[in-house]
């Protein structure tokens, strides 16, 4: 296919993209200006941006960007939920909510993963819509982060937690500790990202039955996520002889959210497209 007729198939979604991509760019330094991230959430979030956006090119990158962009606004408006009952139970994000570095690789490094892998395979088979599969896991990897955070901000404000591994109650910010609003919580999260991940699928023209069980398989990847982001904090977060914090442990989990859907999709049959 000649390059002046690949553009022409896909002006229209490289317009829509393009305006995503401004919006979010426009979004992260409104961010900053408000003080929600510091300087170095700043400078990862546009270079993790930049990479994702360029690893998955101009078919999907749009929509890569629209994913992180759902997850980066839905995340600031629940850590504001209850933020004052949060502070008095000493359980709120520091610095008012406040985002770091370690905030932005916690939760967008294993996404960045996935675009790199779906770019690596997408050159090899030198496909335009490179492989369905990897793109599943960068979504899932998403809902995983994005899950955890509902759950975190809504559940600490309203549940009454038990430790995931006992079911004993357990004092609010407990690493490892859920509660029935977390986890409706969670699953909400999930499902915010399973369908913004539709701009992938729409975009590949599959059948509906298809598009219908990509998304299903996003929502539960991403709550399946949050379940062993919660394991983790339970068993090895702040332990020895790992000692991992809260951040190595998004990694972890997302990391499985991805890989948990490329596994459920090659088991329901989902090809290389």
């Amino acid at each position: 296919m000649l390059f002046s007729e690949l553009m022409h198939q896909h002006l229209f979604p490289a317009t829509i993209a393009a305006l995503i991509i401004l919006i979010a760019f426009s979004l992260v330094l409104y961010a900053y200006v408000k003080r929600k991230i510091n300087t170095s959430a700043l400078i990862g979030t546009l270079i993790l941006g930049a990479i994702i956006l360029l690893a998955l090119g101009p078919r999907f990158g749009g929509a890569g960007i629209l994913a992180l962009l759902a997850f980066f606004l839905s995340g600031n408006l629940v850590t504001k939920y209850k933020y004052d009952r949060k502070a008095e139970l000493g359980v709120a994000e520091g610095n008012k909510g406040m985002r770091n570095i370690n905030n932005v690789l916690g939760n967008g490094l294993s996404p960045v993963i996935f675009a790199l892998l779906y770019y690596a395979v997408s050159c090899q088979s030198q496909s335009q819509s490179g492989n369905t599969i990897l793109l599943l896991g960068f979504s899932g990897a998403v809902a995983t982060a994005c899950a955890d955070t509902f759950s975190t901000e809504i559940g600490q404000a309203e549940g009454n937690p038990k430790l995931i591994t006992t079911l004993k109650k357990v004092p609010v910010g407990t690493n490892g500790g859920v509660s029935l609003p977390g986890l409706g919580a969670s699953m909400l999260g999930s499902g915010l990202i399973s369908i913004v991940g539709l701009a992938f699928w729409f975009d590949l023209q599959m059948s509906s039955r298809t598009i219908f069980l990509l998304t299903g398989i996003c929502l539960l990847s991403g709550f399946f996520g949050g379940i062993v982001d919660s394991f983790l904090g339970a068993t090895v977060e702040d332990r020895k002889p790992l000692k991992l914090n809260k951040h190595h442990v998004n990694i972890l989990a997302t990391l499985f959210g991805g890989i948990f859907a490329i596994l459920l999709g090659c088991y329901f049959g989902i090809q290389t497209q």
